[in-house]
């Protein structure tokens, strides 16, 4: 096993920074997944989890910053998702929440047509009998 280079090194994080996993970077780098904590550790000074898992905590930080970025100028589904994410609204909660307020309108709706229709049955009532 020979170490990574600096460059190679750096190569590794972008590939860990964009969410890649083991498999990624042995098919990029050339080296098997049983080598890949002593090249970390020899490269990063941490396991292949921990560098995994910090890198790919820095590309999330980039991703939002440039989400932000976007929001901030303007960008209307931007703003959409930066929102959702910020005030726990996924797209799925949101028809959820959405759906539960329809069938709850629908609902008060049919109350009130059922109450018009029994009224209309006591005057027909009233009118024949």
């Amino acid at each position: 096993m020979t170490p990574w280079t600096d460059e190679e090194a750096e190569q590794v994080q972008g590939i860990l920074s964009q969410f890649n996993d083991a498999p990624e970077v042995c098919a990029v780098m050339g080296c098997d997944a049983s080598e890949l904590d002593a090249l970390c550790i020899e490269a990063f000074d941490m396991t292949f989890e921990r560098a995994r898992d910090t890198f790919a905590a820095q590309g999330r930080a980039l991703l939002r910053r440039a989400l932000f970025s976007a929001a901030m100028d303007g960008n209307t589904k931007a703003i959409d998702m930066l929102a959702r994410e910020q005030l726990g609204m996924g797209a799925v909660e949101m028809r959820h929440r959405d759906r539960t307020e329809d069938l709850e309108e629908v609902s008060a709706k049919a109350g009130r047509l059922s109450v018009l229709q029994g009224k209309r049955k006591d005057r027909r009532a009233r009118a024949t009998g």
